[in-house]
């Protein structure tokens, strides 16, 4: 009732007042940051969409880059309807496997979907969260599922959304990593849960060690309750390549 009056009175004086809330997301741009690449004159040849769920980002990324061959991987049976779906055309492989470190025949992911909606899900550590909701998957390497498929001179996009899995799938593409030339990478901003696993920062200094650098963030996340940064979308470009030939001020 209050809050009512107070509302009347202020739009009487020409003003409007609403209470502040803290937004999911600080912004979402992959659809830009992705065009952007396009306009600095980036078309990969080849796409591979590691950790692909039911397909969203792989369907915005093929109308932005039309010619491009993808990789579709995703290992959840509850998500292959949805990738069969909507991905019919010759130029989209659909890979049924986790992608992880080498000499790993498979994980055990936590909250594995059973269908499709429960479609999200994380690599377990090797020990604990016996409780929680978990499958076993076969597993493979990216060199050893997409290796063989990518041409000398083939421009290539890695994207992984992978749930702090990123160095262990990394380490199993030690050969396909020189030949990757930008990686989208979902990363967390500190140890969620604390259930270990790849932060921004580690990821920062492994791709950094590998001649990689920070070149964009595509989306920020907060956590709801307190604004801090939880999550996001970062992109990073290898060095040496065209994208980051211009290093001026302006």
């Amino acid at each position: 009732m209050l809050c009512s009056l107070a509302k009347r009175f202020f739009r009487a004086l020409g003003l409007r007042v609403g209470w502040a809330s803290r937004p999911e997301n600080r912004f979402d741009a992959m659809g830009e940051a992705l065009g952007n690449l396009v306009h600095l004159g980036f078309v990969p040849a080849v796409v591979i969409d590691g950790g692909a769920n039911v397909g969203q980002w792989s369907t915005l990324a093929s109308g932005i880059f039309p010619g491009a061959r993808f990789h579709v991987i995703e290992p959840q049976p509850g998500c292959w309807p949805a990738l069969e779906a909507r991905f019919t055309s010759p130029r989209f492989s659909i890979h049924r496997t986790a992608i992880t470190s080498p000499n790993v025949a498979e994980v055990r992911m936590i909250s594995a979907a059973t269908d499709q909606r429960n479609t999200g899900a994380w690599v377990a550590p090797a020990t604990g969260f016996a409780d929680e909701l978990s499958a076993i998957y076969p597993s493979t390497t990216l060199d050893d599922l997409v290796g063989p498929a990518i041409a000398a001179g083939d421009r290539v996009l890695l994207k992984l959304d992978v749930e702090r899995h990123e160095i262990s799938v990394l380490d199993g593409a030690a050969a396909l990593l020189p030949r990757i030339e930008v990686i989208v990478s979902e990363v967390s901003f500190f140890d969620i849960h604390r259930i270990g696993g790849t932060t921004f920062t580690g990821l920062l200094n492994y791709l950094d060690a590998r001649g990689f650098d920070l070149y964009d963030f595509a989306a920020l996340a907060p956590r709801p309750r307190d604004n801090r940064l939880r999550m996001g979308d970062a992109i990073f470009v290898r060095r040496g390549t065209p994208l980051l030939e211009d290093a001026n001020w302006e």
